[in-house]
């Protein structure tokens, strides 16, 4: 019988093929390609939630220069700093999104794979967008464990070890804090009580620990073992590997007790943000970087970004690739462009096609919503 214990040593394989090389002292490597770029002079944008935010304020703690100029806002709205209004920055770093664009660091799933789907146009539309995806990583930092892993959306059953099922399971947060290490360029961390929980818990990673184990019980190990013992890598995963059941929710809680009462909490009990809305961002990353004792990560200080500009995005769209997508009532609430492959062929390529200028795309596999290729375009 195949399922998600029959694979795991081939998939253990994959994740240290994909993972060891890339976080190794190598100067190609992934992580040595990024240590060279933290003298650099960069502008971040980057995903409006916590996995987001603490990767930003990470990196930019190491790299003085590189500073959040835009967030991407539920893929439907941007809030930008006032002097890049007009265009995107030709220095953008991509900070838990991915774009053909420029240089960046995330943790989605970015390519389509081999599968055939019948709908007319729309398999060679996706093998398009993995070649643009393939020429972009020529040019730019693309530190994806999906696209090192060689992870295909168009899978999602059990027994392939390649499938969308089997993905890199953890955050942009996780990832980034490895790479840092193996270049030699490893965050301080002051702060032992939360700060340690707070990047164990970007996308969800202490829950998905127990609730898809198979599959994280594979990656994160790895992932660890690949920065090597004693390092904060190391430590994060042996937080969540021995906790207690209540241990993350003490650490909540006690959060919660440090709060003044009359603020409004920017943390939820999941520690998500508790909205994205500019007053939560900034009180957030005031949180964050008194925390950590890391430097202000914002141009022109977090304070500023009261004033800066909410604007549309220029496109997006959700492209639905599998049986189970919503009815097409539901799909109407989104703004987005939506359209099924089955449906509309023609419609669907179009929209798979423009995703190679967006600003963000990846593939979204299962969930409420169905499977999906997203994308959103610039401001």
């Amino acid at each position: 019988m195949v399922d998600d214990h029959s694979n795991a040593a081939e998939r253990r394989k994959i994740a240290i093929e994909a993972l060891g090389p890339q976080l190794s002292g190598d100067p190609n490597s992934a992580a040595g390609r990024l240590g060279r770029m933290l003298t650099d002079s960069r502008s971040m944008i980057v995903s409006a939630d916590i996995d987001g935010l603490v990767s930003a304020a990470m990196l930019a703690s190491v790299a003085k220069n590189y500073k959040i100029v835009a967030f991407s806002v539920l893929s439907g709205e941007w809030l930008v700093h006032p002097s890049v209004a007009t265009r995107v920055p030709d220095d953008a770093f991509g900070i838990d999104l991915f774009s053909t664009r420029f240089d960046s660091v995330s943790n989605h799933i970015i390519k389509w794979g081999d599968r055939q789907p019948r709908a007319a146009g729309v398999a060679a539309a996706f093998e398009a967008w993995d070649s643009a995806v393939d020429a972009a990583a020529n040019v730019h930092l693309v530190a994806s464990p999906t696209m090192w892993a060689g992870t295909q959306a168009g899978y999602d059953e059990p027994g392939k070890a390649y499938s969308a099922r089997y993905k890199y399971p953890l955050g942009t947060a996780q990832l980034l804090l490895a790479m840092l290490e193996a270049s030699g360029n490893a965050p301080k961390f002051y702060d032992r009580t939360y700060l340690p929980w707070l990047v164990a818990n970007c996308d969800g990673g202490i829950a998905t620990y127990t609730r898809y184990a198979a599959n994280a019980r594979v990656w994160w190990p790895v992932l660890a073992g690949a920065v090597g013992p004693g390092s904060l890598t190391a430590q994060v995963f042996d937080l969540v590997d021995r906790m207690r059941p209540h241990d993350f929710l003490d650490a909540v809680h006690r959060l919660d007790r440090e709060r003044a009462q009359a603020d409004p909490a920017w943390l939820n009990d999941a520690w998500k943000l508790a909205s994205t809305e500019p007053a939560t961002i900034t009180r957030t990353l005031r949180w964050l970087t008194d925390l950590t004792g890391w430097a202000d990560p914002v141009l022109g200080g977090i304070g500023g970004i009261a004033g800066w500009l909410r604007l549309p995005t220029k496109g997006s769209a959700q492209v639905y690739y599998d049986s189970d997508a919503p009815s097409a009532k539901a799909l109407a609430r989104n703004a987005a462009s939506w359209v099924k492959t089955k449906d509309n062929p023609a419609l669907a390529v179009s929209l798979i096609r423009n995703g190679v200028t967006a600003l963000n795309a990846n593939f979204l596999v299962g969930g409420q919503s169905g499977s999906r290729f997203n994308w959103v375009g610039s401001w």
